[in-house]
């Protein structure tokens, strides 16, 4: 996991200054630092739009006293796509970009939930706390440690 973060945290900045320079050659480096301003404005504009519909139908459901879990993920979708557009380059800015679109945000979302169904498993253990009917224990566990045995409670 961490050799494929280094690679992630490294061969990203690169391809992206890789073609910002490769860029500048065909349109001049003030046209290049130009398109990384109007992305940083054009982004941040999206980025504040979206957020703000997200928050009023969050807003929303609280008052009908509903957890707006789906729009929780949509809200740090944004955020994160709010990130990747500051980062000057081109490839982050169209991963942000696409972030800020509805409907990619679905597909996103939806390739995640089975990213994490084909590699995690959910074990739940027994009832709800008395005190506490909204939780359930248990715990998440890659299917790497599913050969062990559940862990007792801590109660």
């Amino acid at each position: 996991m961490f050799a494929r973060l280094l690679l992630i945290f490294i061969l990203v900045p690169l391809a992206d200054l890789f073609l910002l320079l490769a860029l500048s050659r065909y349109i001049t480096i003030p046209a290049t630092i130009g398109l990384v301003v109007v992305s940083g404005i054009i982004g941040a504009w999206l980025a504040k739009n979206q957020i703000g519909k997200v928050g009023i139908r969050m807003r929303s459901l609280l008052t009908q006293n509903q957890i707006p879990a789906d729009l929780l993920t949509d809200g740090g979708m944004i955020l994160f796509a709010a990130g990747l557009l500051i980062t000057p380059g081109l490839l982050t800015d169209l991963l942000g970009f696409s972030l800020l679109i509805p409907m990619c945000r679905t597909w996103y979302k939806s390739w995640a939930v089975k990213w994490i169904k084909k590699n995690f498993i959910v074990k739940v253990y027994g009832t709800h706390p008395p005190d506490a009917p909204d939780i359930v224990e248990g715990e998440v566990l890659s299917k790497k440690e599913t050969t062990q045995e559940p862990r007792e409670n801590d109660h």
